[in-house]
């Protein structure tokens, strides 16, 4: 069997991607894919009924509801709390489809909704980001379609959206994928490496029988259950130091899978930390490191102080070269391996998530009085 090869250069590129065969690529991805950032378990997204017969995902302003056919034709409405469909003159979007080579597709008022035409499609299930920006704020709304060849219901609409992956580190570590398997890796500066496993809704999987290897500089180790059967183990040599981490591990679509990452060894596994604010002056400051993920995922910040959020990208590629920040209107490029300064003030209270373009890493914004 071909074997799938991620390679963590630098630092992950194609970093959280929602599956091998969905996932963007560039000219040299290989077919599986990484990230990490927060510690909260994943929540399947609530149900809406679909007034067109599409997909509705729920957006910071309402709802939002696309209807994709597998002829590459989108129909995007914008909806408010009670389902009823948004004026959308003045509006535009675009479609950014998760498969290498799809080009992203622009959409224009038709009437009462936002139309888009693309390629055909040949694969039946495929994950969507669409953005529209209307009165110069963006609205972004992520959705995985299911597109048969002959759909059943009105012809081209899509079934009942699957639940999306989420790449949420649950343990302060790198989160890659297999079909629809998890694995969640972190590096001790002991020399210990720990793999979690998880199915697709990132729910533990029975790890009995289950074996593999890591491995660094040539050198490998045994993978085996820890004696709680909570996590996979296995004990390289002590290190501080940002390393390329090999893990070699069986799984049902691929008995050769194996994978790398660039991991930098903690002192103990911990979910991440809320962020500490440097306040300067009167700018409250923050630093965030992108790498597959956001860390840390939590940012604590108090209202009406200027904050300074300082993004630093340690891989290229992937879904972590865009931020969004729906509630404070902020859309931004983060290119690879750069520092990139976001600057704002933060006028009112509450939680609020910032997120990669196509919605799969998360963070929290946690504004306080």
């Amino acid at each position: 069997m071909k074997k799938r090869i991620i390679t963590a250069v630098m630092a992950l590129g194609l970093v959280a991607a929602c599956s091998k065969k969905d996932a963007p690529s560039e000219a040299s991805a290989p077919k599986a894919v990484a990230a990490p950032a927060k510690s909260h378990t994943a929540e399947a997204p609530h149900a809406h009924a679909a007034p067109h017969g599409g997909l509705v995902e729920s957006t910071q302003h309402g709802h939002m509801e696309l209807v994709a056919a597998r002829g590459g034709t989108y129909r995007v409405y914008l909806l408010d709390e009670a389902l009823n469909v948004r004026p959308v003159d003045g509006a535009s979007g675009s479609v950014k489809v998760a498969k290498g080579g799809y080009p992203d597709v622009k959409l224009a008022p038709a009437g009462d909704h936002l139309a888009g035409q693309g390629p055909e499609h040949s694969d039946e299930h495929l994950a969507m980001v669409v953005t529209v920006v209307k009165d110069g704020k963006p609205e972004v709304a992520r959705f995985t379609a299911h597109l048969e060849a002959n759909p059943h219901g009105p012809e081209g609409a899509p079934h009942t959206p699957m639940q999306a992956h989420d790449h949420t580190p649950l343990h302060g570590g790198i989160v890659a994928m297999s079909g629809d398997t998890h694995l969640e890796v972190l590096s001790l500066k002991s020399g210990e490496v720990r793999v979690w496993v998880t199915d697709a809704y990132r729910q533990p999987v029975s790890l009995e029988g289950k074996k593999g290897t890591v491995e660094v500089e040539g050198t490998a180790v045994p993978l085996v259950p820890d004696a709680a059967g909570e996590y996979l183990t296995g004990k390289l040599s002590p290190s501080e130091a940002e390393r390329e981490v090999t893990v070699r591990l069986p799984m049902p679509d691929d008995p050769e899978y194996f994978i790398g990452f660039m991991l930098t060894p903690v002192d103990a596994p911990k979910a991440a930390a809320a962020g500490a604010v440097a306040q300067a002056g009167a700018v409250q400051e923050v630093t965030i490191t992108v790498q597959g993920g956001y860390a840390p995922s939590e940012v604590v910040l108090k209202q009406g102080v200027p904050a300074r959020l300082r993004f630093v990208r340690k891989d290229s590629g992937g879904c972590g070269e865009e931020l969004l920040i729906p509630a404070f209107g902020i859309q931004k490029p983060l290119p690879g391996l750069k520092e990139t300064v976001v600057s704002f003030v933060p006028d009112k209270v509450g939680s609020f998530p910032f997120t990669c373009g196509m919605q799969m890493m998360k963070g929290t914004l946690v504004v306080r009085e």
